[in-house]
């Protein structure tokens, strides 16, 4: 990994030189001692640009090059040097204090076909989309994909394999916007891509070869293979708070269901999806997106106003493709409390909460458990737990209880259906859960049977789908 020290904002790597005949200085360069090299590059505007400076180990500096009169300065390893061109055609860079540092120049890719931003969009965008990009963002690997235009897309960022952040971008008016940075100028090659925003701050990426050949499966155009990738396995979304993982799933219908989105394996939010061919629309909770995509493992979906959403293919995604032949289903009525109170045993989660059914023996009544436990301590004078804040002392003044920190609570003899657990109890009752939900997972063949009388009994079969089943005989006695 990449180890960043920004001098400036500067977002960047290691790039090719851009010859520049006014200043001698522009090229790449060698301390043959150390194995270190620098890129000295021309900036947008006259007398400034960025450095580049990797280390024998990979390790990468960003700076800034200044030219006041016939004096250049440049910013490094925390100092400041005045920077000239020796006899021998040597970079030195020097300081009031010690022996000068020696470069000599490298050769490195040039930068033919240099594309301007403001010059040529449609060049622009080919070389932007063509290529892998390194970037400084957190050493992040960067691809740029167009979606439902040609001028707009997402990219990709990629660190250590695992996935950064998911950032849209649209080219307009000769201005590039990546997130919420817009760069007002820019030019790109088949070896670097340079931008200045309207801050004056550098943003630079290296190319790192070829991108992956794209392909698009559009729902508009092709549903079937849209609706086979959407929902199969997983797909992941980078917040501010981590990685969350969503699971799109048929329930309702084919073209209905349900979006699950899990943070650590824990359900944290839910939104019913829909699908409608006539229109074209896909409903994701509240928002009505005009139209949606698969770009190489990259799913986006667009509003009317453009706006964009976008999800990655989960690294650990499975390649199942649900269907409705994975849902199970019970009415909820009094002639179906067995199946009810079975599928219903398992302790649920949602959010920061636990619950628990405890049915009665008839199986037609029972409480709804709701609870959630988070660990407290006592250190040195003080009480301290996620839902108490820190607290120093604890008052009682009749049946009621104050901490220090002001939370308030009033002792209560009501009827409870709640105990706290042993740790021996803890583990039993996650071995209990664990074979429940096992049980649930599995699916089988279940045969319903409508009766003389006009009632129905559904029964299970020891089989786990229609292929496994070679006769069906029905023996009356």
């Amino acid at each position: 990994m990449f180890i960043m020290r920004t001098l400036f904002f500067l977002s960047f790597l290691s790039i090719p030189s851009l010859a520049m005949a006014e200043n001698p200085l522009i090229g790449s360069w060698m301390e043959i001692s150390s194995g270190r090299t620098i890129d000295i590059l021309d900036g947008f505007k006259p007398n400034q640009g960025p450095i580049l400076v990797a280390d024998s180990e990979g390790g990468v500096t960003t700076s800034k090059w200044l030219q006041e009169g016939e004096e250049i300065t440049i910013g490094m390893d925390y100092a400041n040097y005045t920077a000239s061109i020796n006899a021998r055609g040597q970079l030195e860079l020097g300081t009031t204090y010690g022996d000068p540092k020696v470069y000599s120049p490298i050769n490195s890719a040039s930068a033919i076909s240099t594309i301007g931003l403001k010059e040529d969009e449609d060049a622009f965008i080919a070389k932007l989309l063509q290529y892998k990009w390194l970037t400084s963002l957190n050493g992040a690997e960067a691809i740029f994909k167009n979606t439902f235009s040609l001028d707009s897309g997402v990219v990709e960022l990629v660190d250590d394999g695992e996935l950064f952040d998911l950032r849209s971008w649209g080219l307009a008016s000769g201005a590039l916007k990546i997130g919420s940075d817009v760069l007002l100028e820019g030019r790109i090659s088949g070896g670097y891509f340079v931008g200045l925003n309207k801050d004056d701050n550098f943003v630079v990426f290296k190319s790192l070869g070829d991108a992956p050949a794209t392909v698009t499966t559009s729902v508009a155009e092709e549903r079937d293979a849209f609706f086979d990738a959407f929902l199969t396995g997983d797909w992941q979304t980078i917040k501010y708070d981590g990685s969350y993982i969503h699971k799109f799933r048929p329930i309702f219908g084919e073209l209905s269901g349900v979006q699950f989105s899990l943070r650590d394996d824990r359900l944290n939010d839910d939104n019913k999806w829909e699908y409608s061919p006539t229109t074209g629309s896909l409903k994701l909770g509240y928002k009505e997106y005009v139209g949606a995509l698969i770009v190489n493992g990259t799913l986006a979906f667009v509003e009317t106003d453009g706006s964009q959403t976008f999800y990655k293919r989960s690294p650990n995604s499975g390649s199942k493709r649900f269907t409705l032949g994975d849902v199970k289903q019970s009415p909820l009525n009094e002639k179906s409390l067995l199946r009810v109170s079975e599928m219903l045993a398992p302790q649920l989660q949602r959010g920061s909460y636990l619950y628990q059914l405890e049915f009665s023996d008839e199986l037609r009544t029972g409480y709804v458990h709701r609870f959630r436990s988070e660990p407290f301590n006592i250190t040195g004078e003080t009480f301290s737990s996620e839902l108490i804040s820190k607290s120093e002392t604890l008052y009682q003044i009749e049946d009621f209880l104050v901490f220090g920190g002001a939370e308030v609570f009033k002792m209560d003899a009501t009827a409870s259906r709640l105990k706290p657990k042993s740790d021996v109890e803890l583990e039993a009752s996650i071995s209990v859960q664990r074979d429940l939900q096992n049980s649930l997972r599995e699916k089988n063949v279940v045969v319903r049977i409508l009766k003389s009388d006009g009632t129905t009994v559904d029964v299970d079969l020891p089989v786990a789908d229609f292929s496994n089943i070679a006769q069906i005989s029905i023996l009356t006695e």
